[in-house]
C-alpha cells in the first residue's frame, strides 16, 4: 500500500503543516480577529478557509463553541430563563435536567451532541417506565437550550426537532374516592398530625403546594373566604420558597364552608397561643412554625393507605391530588356548574374541568339515556 506523501513546501498562503497534529493548519485574520482551521487535506482546508472568509463577509459565519452542554445549560438558565419564567418552572427545568442529562450526555461538548444521543436518552427513559409528559418536558427544555445557542450564533445545528418521542405509558388515571371510601378515609386520618390539613384540602379543593403555602393573612374570617395567592415549591439543593400559583387562574378566592371555618378558627386560636399565629405564619406548619414538606404529606398518606389495605379496605393509591379530586367529585355530584367549579379549582381551561365531569358522570349518563327509552 502506497504511503501518502505529505506536502510541506509551496503551500498556499496561510497554510502550513503541523507535525505534532499530523494536520494542515490554516490561519487568516478578518477585521482584526484571527481564525484557525485544521484538516488532513490542504486543498480541502483551502476551500474551507475560502468558505469561512465568505461567511464572515456576509455575516453568516457561526463559530462552533467548545462548551459542554452542562456549561451552556447553566449559562442559559442563569442568563435567559431565571428572569423570564416562574421560579417554579425554572426549578422544574433544573430538576429534570439534573436527573436525566447532567451526569451523562451533559458532559459532552454541545457541538458534538447528535440526534442519536438525544433519541437514545428518550428511549432509555421510556424503557425505564417514565411517562410521555416527563419526556416531552425534558425535550422542550433541551430544545429551548439548543435554540438559544443557535440564535446566539454559537452552534449551527439543533438536533432536538429531528428526534421522535417514543410511545410510552400514558399517565395513570387519577384515583378518586367513592363516598364510602372517603368516609372511611376520614376515620383513618383522625389520629394523623396532618388531619386538619387533609380536611381543608377536601373541603376546598386546593392543591398540595397551595395548602402548604397558606398563610393566616390569606384567610378572611369576616368574609368567610380563602385567598389562594401562593404555592410552596421545593428548591433544587434543599429548602422551600413561596412562588406564584401554577397559572394565572390558580390565583383565586374560595368560599369558606362552615366546617372548614370551624377547623381554621380552632387552629388560629392554637397558633396565637403558641406565638405562631401572625399574618405571615403558615396555617399548616410544624410546632416551630416552619413549613410542612411535600415528603411529610406523602409519607402520612402512604401510611394511611397501608393501614386501610391491611384492614381489607380496597382503596387505590392515595395522594394529595386524590383529596383535591374528591373535593371536585363531590361538587359535581351535588350539581355544581362547570364554570363555577373551574374557578374554585383554579383550572386554566374549562376542558380540564369538563374532563372531570365526563369521568365522574360516566354512570349517570347511562341512567339519563335510559330515561329516553319511552320516547321511541
Amino acid at each position: 500500500m502506497a504511503v501518502k506523501k505529505i506536502k510541506k513546501d509551496n503551500l498556499p498562503r496561510g497554510i502550513s503543516w503541523r507535525e505534532d497534529k499530523k494536520k494542515y493548519l490554516g490561519r487568516f485574520t478578518y477585521q482584526g480577529q484571527s481564525h484557525i482551521l485544521y484538516d488532513t487535506e490542504w486543498k480541502r482546508l483551502e476551500q474551507n478557509m475560502n468558505i469561512t472568509r465568505k461567511e464572515l463577509k456576509e455575516g453568516t459565519y457561526i463559530k462552533e463553541c467548545t462548551l459542554t452542554l452542562n456549561a451552556w445549560f447553566d449559562k442559559w438558565m442563569e442568563t435567559y430563563k431565571k428572569k423570564t419564567v416562574k421560579y417554579g418552572t425554572y426549578q422544574n427545568y433544573l430538576r429534570h435536567y439534573n436527573c436525566y442529562v447532567r451526569n451523562g450526555m451533559g458532559k459532552k461538548k454541545r457541538k458534538d451532541i447528535t440526534v442519536d444521543d438525544i433519541q437514545l436518552l428518550y428511549n432509555s427513559l421510556c424503557d425505564r417506565g417514565f411517562t410521555l409528559g416527563t419526556i416531552k418536558l425534558l425535550g422542550a427544555t433541551l430544545n429551548g437550550c439548543f435554540r438559544k445557542a443557535i440564535n446566539n450564533r454559537m452552534i449551527s445545528f439543533n438536533p432536538v426537532p429531528l428526534t421522535e418521542i417514543p410511545r410510552c405509558r400514558d399517565r395513570e388515571e387519577k384515583y378518586v374516592f367513592t363516598k364510602d371510601e372517603q368516609r372511611r378515609f376520614m376515620e383513618y386520618i383522625r389520629e394523623s398530625y396532618l388531619y386538619r390539613f387533609f380536611c381543608i384540602i377536601i373541603m376546598t379543593g386546593m392543591r398540595n403546594g397551595e395548602a402548604r403555602a397558606l398563610q393566616w393573612k390569606c384567610v378572611d374570617f369576616d368574609k368567610k373566604l380563602i385567598h389562594v395567592d401562593h404555592t410552596l415549591i421545593a428548591l433544587v439543593g434543599g429548602g422551600y420558597m413561596l412562588d406564584t400559583p401554577k397559572t394565572k387562574t390558580s390565583k383565586r378566592i374560595i368560599p369558606l364552608l362552615p366546617q372548614a371555618e370551624e377547623i381554621l378558627i380552632e387552629m388560629k386560636n392554637e397558633a396565637v397561643r403558641k406565638g405562631i399565629g401572625n399574618e405571615d405564619n403558615f396555617v399548616f406548619c410544624l410546632p416551630n412554625g416552619s413549613e410542612i414538606s411535600r415528603e411529610r404529606v406523602t409519607t402520612q398518606l402512604n401510611q394511611i393507605e397501608e393501614k386501610m389495605k391491611k384492614d381489607n379496605i380496597p382503596v387505590g393509591h392515595i395522594t394529595a391530588h386524590t383529596l383535591r379530586h374528591a373535593s371536585a367529585t363531590r361538587a359535581i355530584e351535588n350539581g355544581m356548574k362547570p364554570q363555577v367549579l373551574k374557578t374554585i379549582l383554579g383550572h386554566s381551561n374549562i376542558s380540564i374541568t369538563m374532563d372531570l365531569y365526563a369521568h365522574v358522570l360516566g354512570d349517570e349518563k347511562v341512567q339519563e339515556m335510559i330515561l329516553l327509552e319511552n320516547l321511541f
